[in-house]
């Protein structure tokens, strides 16, 4: 991709290689395209960057392209704090997906709990145990994003 430079500032949005192309219709590039035919007709390269890495309530969003050298320009993040919203809303995909783990680790020790299951009474009772930590996960001072799991029983 390029970008056009005017006065030492990327303007515009970048294009892609066929619309460069497509501006110079009648100039015949090497290929790859050389630095000194991109610059010399006021543009830059451009390439993208991954998004920053984030904290939990942050957001990362575009912002001017960052020079990276002569002829290359890299796209710009700027990161902002979530709105109380936005945060609240993050907790709360977060609170639900936690039930769901805790939901399914509690769906397939179901069969612990039934009269016909092969387990001694004392291993039933240890299975209940573990299976009331399992309901009070939502509980946990940390929830939803500090658990503490409990231990399967052995």
């Amino acid at each position: 991709m390029f970008i056009k430079i005017t006065s030492g500032q990327p303007v515009g949005d970048p294009i892609f290689e066929h619309q460069f192309f497509a501006l110079y219709n009648n100039v015949s590039f090497t290929r790859p395209i050389a630095s000194e035919d991109v610059v010399s007709r006021g543009f830059a390269f451009y390439q993208e960057s991954s998004s920053p890495e984030l904290g939990r309530y942050e957001v990362a969003e575009p912002s001017t392209a960052v020079q990276v050298s002569d002829d290359l320009w890299e796209q710009g993040w700027s990161i902002r704090q979530m709105t109380g919203d936005e945060s609240a809303d993050v907790d709360s995909k977060q609170g639900q997906s936690v039930r769901n783990e805790r939901n399914s680790l509690l769906n397939i020790t179901d069969w612990t709990q039934f009269n016909d299951s092969p387990l001694s009474e004392t291993d039933k009772e240890s299975w209940a145990t573990y299976r009331n930590s399992l309901r009070d996960v939502p509980s946990q001072s940390g929830f939803p994003w500090d658990i503490v799991w409990p231990e399967l029983p052995i």
